[in-house]
């Protein structure tokens, strides 16, 4: 399934690509290269979290053996056979939860705290009814103060793009690349929030030699 844009709580249909910038060429070869480190973690995981992602031993192929007539042989003994699709991995299987929630009526002060106690980089912001409308972030809070009285409502991000469980890992890293983007939550058709998935969790992906199919 396709990903999803919330505008002010809303889900609306227009592209990915008319509400966020694009990132310039350097942007993206410097977003590319970070993947090798990990960094500081955009959302660590807690006791009880969960971490979902394929066991890496059993994509691992095997090495293939190098000369004479055992080369010969399994060359030979695979010549005819269709080649095994690589599993298409989605959001459900690396997204993060339970995720750390605040309401649009909390203070700055009191979303830094929160950040800060779980050691994350974003939260995801609900409204009166429980539903996902927006993140904020560490940065947004910053441009303010993190002693600041300001409430939520006035500074986190109210455009945001979210996932669904089916949504292919390798459209939601191709928007991580291509846009200015950090994090994305994930929803179910009724917009419940069930997990938030961020650059963090594909580099551990990386990391940990699991299959991506596609990256870009």
């Amino acid at each position: 399934m396709s990903l999803i844009i919330i505008d002010q709580g809303n889900r609306i249909q227009t592209p990915v690509k008319a509400l966020f910038k694009q990132r310039s060429v350097d942007e993206t070869a410097a977003s590319n290269a970070s993947r090798g480190l990990p960094g500081s973690d955009e959302n660590m995981k807690r006791p009880g979290e969960r971490f979902i992602r394929l066991d890496a031993e059993s994509n691992r192929h095997p090495a293939p053996q190098t000369g004479g007539a055992q080369a010969a042989y399994e060359e030979t003994s695979k010549a005819g056979k269709p080649k095994t699709a690589r599993p298409v991995l989605r959001a459900q299987q690396i997204m993060t939860f339970p995720v750390q929630t605040i309401t649009t009526t909390a203070s700055l002060r009191q979303a830094w705290l929160q950040l800060e106690e779980h050691n994350i980089a974003h939260l995801v912001v609900l409204d009166d009814s429980e539903r996902p409308v927006g993140l904020i972030s560490r940065p947004d809070i910053l441009e303010h103060g993190t002693d600041s009285t300001v409430t939520v409502a006035v500074v986190y991000q109210k455009q945001m793009v979210a996932a669904t469980l089916e949504t292919e890992l390798s459209q939601i890293a191709s928007t991580f690349v291509n846009y200015p983007i950090s994090a994305i939550p994930v929803i179910s058709e009724k917009d419940e929030l069930l997990g938030i998935i961020s650059r963090t969790d594909l580099v551990r992906l990386l990391i940990n030699d699991a299959q991506v199919e596609s990256w870009a």
